[in-house]
């Protein structure tokens, strides 16, 4: 009997890889943990202060005076109906009486730019008093409304817009 021999491949032995990429996913993981709990328990050592408390600034919200222009043409400040060469006296008028006051422009879209540009005119006039402490102490803050708001300077839905043009209307 001849002596066969089996030949049995042997697997190939495989050097283990260390792989970089995730590696280094795991490590920028870790770093930015770590950073951001160091951030967040971080004491401040200052020096503990008592700030006054202004009791007026936050029940008092700020006066608002809504200079509209209908579709009809008609002008008011708020609710009052007003004539073109009454808007610059009556917003000086409103911001003499509290500088705080904003402005807030609301021109119906039907109407034409010039009017609007009218408007602006009349509401750049107006200055604030000299004893008014702001960041610009020229002018008051002025707001365009790009929706139709209502004569406290809320946006108006279609519905409420013309209820409460009505009333406006129909009191001056």
């Amino acid at each position: 009997m001849s002596k066969g021999r089996i030949n049995i491949r042997q697997a190939e032995i495989k050097k283990a890889r260390i792989e970089i990429i995730p590696m280094i996913d795991t490590i920028f993981f870790l770093l930015v943990f770590f950073l951001i709990t160091s951030i967040t328990q971080t004491k401040m050592n200052g020096m503990a202060t008592s700030l006054p408390k202004d009791s007026t600034a936050a029940s008092k919200p700020p006066t608002k005076a809504v200079i509209t222009d209908d579709a009809t043409g008609n002008l008011y400040i708020n609710t009052d109906k007003v004539a073109m060469a009454q808007i610059q006296p009556q917003l000086q008028a409103m911001i003499n009486a509290d500088p705080g006051t904003i402005l807030i422009v609301n021109v119906d879209k039907t109407r034409k730019v010039q009017e609007a540009i009218s408007i602006m005119d009349a509401v750049n006039k107006v200055n604030l008093p000299p004893d008014a402490i702001t960041s610009d102490n020229t002018t008051p803050a002025v707001m365009i409304a790009t929706t139709p708001v209502d004569a406290s300077g809320n946006a108006a839905t279609s519905a409420t817009a013309t209820t409460s043009a009505a009333p406006a209307a129909g009191g001056g």
